[in-house]
């Protein structure tokens, strides 16, 4: 009969004596220490709750550390986390065991175990920590149902389960394209750090020098994406029906969506900013240095708005002005306009488009409105103030200075969120970065935070910020 504890022998890889510290498997992680010489890793034998040997399989992981990894990470750089370099290490020590014939070949936990750590992630993590859960279950092992001549690999039961968990959110209809998206990146960031890590020519060695040289941008993946998401970024909100409204017995209250003239412009942003389909990379994004301009302000619209009206109808008041309405509205009250105002940013790049006259329409409705636009192209951005006080740019400065790319769309909302409230944005939603990675998904992250965080609602064009404006003042 065999010993109910299993012992690894490090000293066959090193020469040297080790100390070896017995856990059990469901315990906290284990560990090998080169440079003291001490490994910690359960001993037991097959699991009670499902009869595979997991402990098995972690034992020779830790043995794959013992004879390829170094004695210390080493002095980290500034910014570089020890958890990146740590999941990096685990790839290449994984990928050596595959190509020396000896694969972790058996999921090293309880699958249903896994499986519900997989789906709490997916739905409740941060992007860091499915990026890093995702990277540490993910090893080739070899396929012995493949019928090439030259062989074949697939990857390990973990991360067919990862990506079965990933697959059911995106097919969730009550789960946001925001999530859906965050996923995905985070998908594609799995993928190419670990083939970063395992791509070598021909019988090339996977050196530690290669995890050093990619756990520093994989470093800034993951503090961008630390924080876990918020109830409202990950499930749609359920829409509330009246009771003379008729439901379809096949169709739930959670599919109902509301039609655009039911909810406000506030509504719709949150909307739009959780809905968000955005094509990014895999990497970090940055914005384009930005320019803030003051140009005169050479178009005086001053007399022009102070020819509009001063009061309106109303159905409340004291001074009944108007008795003609009676018989047609009951609106025979004089009400004063309110002089309102705010700060609109536009989106001036080539797929937006707006002239001189929709700025004296606005300002018309809202005389005491400041308005700026921004573009850009390459690493460089402007924004410019094109009108406030009752004055604009004239017409050729408009035409001079549109077009072009985003490039700014980050820091032109931070500085919208320093101005007088309200603030509207006037955009597409489709925002890129500076020359480079222009796409990266951190991007979209800035936009939506500041948007939240400085109760910015975002308008698709000029014609929709008109009729807004008329809105505020009825």
């Amino acid at each position: 009969m065999h010993s109910q504890k299993a012992y690894p022998y490090p000293e066959i890889v090193t020469g040297e004596s080790w100390e070896v510290i017995g856990t059990i498997h469901d315990s906290p992680q284990a560990t090998t220490d080169n440079l003291n010489r001490q490994m910690t890793v359960p001993l037991d034998r097959d699991c009670q709750s499902c009869g595979i040997n997991h402990s098995r399989m972690i034992r020779r992981h830790e043995l794959g550390h013992v004879k390829w990894s170094p004695k210390t990470m080493g002095k980290l750089k500034p910014g570089v986390r020890a958890e990146a370099v740590e999941v990096l290490e685990e790839i290449r020590i994984n990928h050596l065991l595959f190509r020396a014939d000896l694969a972790i070949h058996e999921i090293s936990m309880c699958k249903d175990l896994f499986e519900q750590q997989a789906m709490k992630l997916v739905y409740e993590g941060s992007l860091s920590s499915i990026i890093l859960f995702g990277l540490a279950s993910k090893w080739r092992v070899t396929d012995n149902d493949s019928t090439s001549r030259y062989g074949s690999y697939k990857f390990c039961d973990e991360h067919e389960m990862i990506n079965a968990a990933m697959n059911i959110i995106q097919k969730d209809i009550n789960v946001t394209e925001l999530r859906k998206s965050e996923l995905i990146y985070a998908q594609r960031v799995i993928r190419d750090y670990y083939n970063s890590i395992v791509s070598t020519n021909h019988g090339q060695t996977i050196s530690y020098r290669k995890v050093q040289k990619y756990a520093e941008p994989l470093s800034k993946i993951l503090d961008m994406f630390r924080d876990k998401p918020k109830q409202e970024e990950v499930f749609k909100p359920k829409t509330k029906l009246t009771p003379s409204e008729d439901i379809n017995p096949e169709q739930s209250e959670d599919n109902v969506e509301l039609k655009p003239d039911d909810e406000n412009v506030e509504d719709r942003t949150n909307r739009d900013l959780r809905d968000m389909i955005y094509n990014s990379t895999g990497g970090v994004g940055a914005w384009g240095e930005m320019e803030i301009h003051t140009p005169p302000l050479t178009v005086n619209l001053q007399g022009r708005l102070k020819g509009g009206r001063a009061y309106r109808p109303a159905d409340f008041g004291f001074n009944p002005k108007y008795i003609n309405r009676y018989c047609v509205d009951k609106k025979i009250f004089k009400q004063k306009i309110r002089t309102l105002g705010g700060t609109i940013l536009i989106d001036s790049s080539g797929s937006m488009s707006f002239n001189g006259e929709d700025i004296l329409e606005i300002m018309h409705l809202l005389p005491a409105v400041n308005i700026a636009m921004y573009n850009g192209r390459g690493n460089v951005g402007d924004l410019r103030v094109i009108a406030r006080n009752g004055k604009r740019v004239d017409e050729k400065y408009l035409e001079r200075y549109s077009g072009y790319g985003n490039v700014v769309d980050g820091p032109a909302l931070e500085w919208l969120g320093t101005q007088p409230a309200r603030r509207i944005w006037v955009s597409d939603m489709m925002v890129f970065g500076g020359s480079g990675d222009t796409s990266g998904f951190n991007l979209l992250q800035d936009v939506y935070k500041s948007c939240k965080k400085y109760n910015i609602i975002n308008l698709k064009n000029m014609d929709e910020v008109k009729e807004h404006c008329l809105k505020l003042n009825m």
